[in-house]
């Protein structure tokens, strides 16, 4: 038992010096002799007249003499004061003695990171000097709500830092604009932990030149400087991009692309009509094509399964038998066909005088599928016949298509203006066009690749929209029209007695299918009062329930699938710049 409890001692130490080196190796496990930073402000005045500054910023850094370091990282926010585009320009890092040192600059988190290593990955150790040179923009920010003064308050070292800085200065230096404004008697300096109102340990002010200092800051702590201007008398509102030619070639492309999809839209809508037709009230379906070939020429499909299915009892090839139970449950059973009809019969599943299919609530999840996948083939066989049937003519997307290359352009002028604009601004104007191409595109092709009727087409498109208005008109308007000329001369025998009824059953596949089953059920309604109750729902008195009951009880039916699936006093670290770093 000693021998084993030597054994897990021995182990327990082994593991703790272990966890002791560990936790010593960390990369942050260093701190900084010194942090001496220098600024040059002045104004851009090619560029807005915005404020800017160059910087020299001299870091020593005590690594130990492990191989635990590489280097170090320098994180400054991309943004001035968390506002404007600091458009941070890296321009060199070296050692005490010149010699350049090898770096990358990444953004990440809205942080300009600046890490310093050798290329080949070596380590770093005792007193290493880094120097890094940048500029920046947009340093001075309008704090009129508080100090009534425009001010350069700047965060020098920063308290994004896990070690412990020896000295941190800043010397600051500026240009006639700024020395003219300057408010001398008012700049002042702060160190220690974010908030701290504590004074900064040295400051030696002049007009030309200004130096501040904080001595022993703790990880974290910071020396902090704001140095006010009389309001008004630098550009403090941030880069402006109006009035610029980017901006009026950015908003011309993006309106210019506005209207070719108006214009998509018109050729859509108005560039099928390779004719014109007058269009006339039409009281019969034409004798070719079908119904259902009909339906797919003219794109009016989201009624006409239960068209179809209508139109079958009414030529008497099929019978609707209402469920045993009450709701949305029915029996379709063959009892004819003729050559016509047998193909799409069959496909539906009625092989046969006396097949039958149930539909609705009360059908199977398996006879549901089927008869959805039935439905689907039958949709589809017809689709290749009206495909093959000259009702259209062949894609002719010439014009489209010097369109759509048009706006290619319209999109590179755009994407081009864009990053102009994000040169002065930095504020992301080049999102839009990346993100609306796509769009653009798809939406455009959806819009213009629509077939165009043939004269064949268009005689088709011509006499439903002809059905559809003698539908929609009014029962003395729609008398009227049987007993004109036109109406007595095609048929002058349906006017009257029990043809008038047959006529009306004739067009009710056709109503359902433009959407206007509803309209035309109070037509029947009216119809059935002086007459029997509709032949082609057996045992039903009411026409509109029936026909309602029916179409949700095919819409049960073809919701079905075939496949499955599971399921202003100031602080210390109140200003701009700063930020802070790490080891590498």
């Amino acid at each position: 038992m000693r021998l084993v409890a030597k054994i897990f001692a021995i182990l327990f130490s082994a593991l703790t010096l272990f966890s002791a080196q560990a936790a010593s190796a960390d990369i942050n496990d260093f701190s900084f002799e010194s942090f001496d930073a220098v600024y040059d402000l002045s104004v851009n005045a090619e560029a807005d007249n915005r404020p800017e500054m160059r910087v020299t910023e001299t870091l020593v850094a005590l690594f130990p003499d492990t191989d635990q370091n590489r280097g170090i990282k320098r994180s400054i926010p991309s943004k001035s004061y968390g506002i404007n585009p600091g458009f941070i320009q890296v321009e060199s890092v070296v050692d005490e003695s010149g010699k350049p040192r090898d770096f990358e600059v990444v953004q990440e988190d809205g942080f300009t990171n600046i890490v310093i290593k050798d290329s080949d990955d070596s380590f770093v150790h005792g007193r290493q000097v880094y120097v890094i040179r940048y500029v920046q923009s947009w340093i001075v920010r309008g704090f009129e709500s508080t100090s009534a003064n425009d001010e350069f308050y700047w965060d020098i070292n920063g308290t994004g830092w896990q070690q412990s800085f020896g000295r941190v200065s800043a010397t600051i230096t500026m240009s006639a604009q700024f020395r003219e404004n300057l408010l001398l008697d008012q700049v002042s300096c702060y160190q220690g932990l974010a908030g701290s109102t504590q004074s900064c340990s040295e400051k030696q002010l002049s007009q030309d030149r200004m130096s501040f200092a904080a001595k022993n800051l703790a990880p974290g702590e910071n020396l902090t400087v704001a140095i006010p201007f009389r309001s008004g008398a630098l550009n403090t509102v941030g880069p402006s991009v109006e009035g610029t030619v980017a901006m009026f070639l950015y908003q011309v492309a993006a309106g210019a692309l506005v209207l070719v999809l108006a214009w998509a839209i018109y050729f859509r809508i108005f560039g099928n009509r390779t004719s014109k037709s007058t269009i006339v009230p039409e009281y019969q379906p034409a004798k070719s094509p079908s119904l259902i070939e009909t339906g797919i020429i003219a794109s009016k499909t989201s009624h006409l399964t239960q068209a179809m299915i209508v139109e079958l009892a009414i030529k008497k090839l099929i019978e609707i038998q209402p469920g045993d139970r009450a709701g949305n449950d029915f029996l379709l059973r063959r009892i004819g066909g003729g050559v016509e009809d047998s193909a799409n019969l069959a496909a539906l599943g009625f092989t046969q005088v006396g097949s039958t299919i149930r539909i609705g609530s009360f059908a199977s999840d398996g006879e549901n599928a089927a008869f959805a996948k039935a439905v689907v083939e039958v949709i589809s066989s017809n689709s290749k016949k009206v495909n093959a049937g000259g009702y259209f003519q062949k894609r002719a997307l010439g014009l489209p298509a010097l369109v759509f290359m048009f706006a290619l352009g319209v999109f590179a002028c755009w994407i081009t203006a864009a990053l102009q604009l994000d040169q002065i601004t930095d504020a992301g104007y080049v999102a839009a066009p990346i993100l609306s191409f796509l769009i653009f595109s798809v939406s455009y092709w959806l819009l213009v690749a629509k077939p165009r009727f043939s004269s064949k087409g268009i005689a088709v498109n011509t006499h439903l929209k002809g059905m559809e208005m003698y539908i929609e008109l009014a029962e003395k308007d729609r008398l009227e029209f049987l007993q004109s000329p036109k109406g007595a001369l095609l048929t002058t025998s349906e006017i009257a007695g029990n043809q008038v009824l047959k006529l009306y059953e004739e067009v009710l596949p056709w109503a359902i299918m433009l959407g206007l089953q509803e309209q035309w059920g109070k037509v029947l309604i009216a119809k059935y009062e002086q007459q029997a109750a509709p032949a082609f729902i057996l045992g039903s008195s009411s026409i509109s329930n029936s026909l309602s009951n029916l179409s949700q009880s095919l819409n049960t039916s073809l919701a079905a699938s075939s496949t499955g699936g599971s399921s202003s006093g100031g602080s210390s670290g109140g200003g701009g710049g700063g930020g802070g770093g790490s080891g590498v």
